[in-house]
């Protein structure tokens, strides 16, 4: 779930069931394979505010970057991302965590 899944679905008293909002998710990985993320949404991105911690060595996977998805995407909350769509890169404009 992201912060405001609980809200958007009505269950407000999840997290409560689960232990209360302080670890709220923690341990939880979630996998998806998906036509592009935008690591800047506030459910992805670092945000120096609300500084997020994970040991999150024991998981396998890589960080595949390029030119829209900098290294610093895969920052805990992001553990495992890769480019799959060889033909888009010869799109125009194209805008990797859009329009894959």
């Amino acid at each position: 779930m992201t912060t405001y899944s609980p809200q958007f679905l009505g269950i407000q008293s999840a997290w409560t069931q689960e232990g209360g909002d302080k670890n709220a998710g923690e341990g939880v990985v979630i996998g998806f394979v998906d036509t592009g993320i935008n690591p800047s949404h506030p459910s992805f991105a670092y945000d120096p505010t609300h500084p997020f911690s994970s040991d999150i060595s024991h998981f396998s996977g890589d960080c595949e970057t390029g030119p829209m998805f900098h290294e610093s995407a895969c920052n805990g909350k992001i553990v495992s991302a890769r480019f799959f769509a060889a033909g888009a890169q010869a799109a125009a404009n194209l805008n990797a965590s859009y329009d894959i």
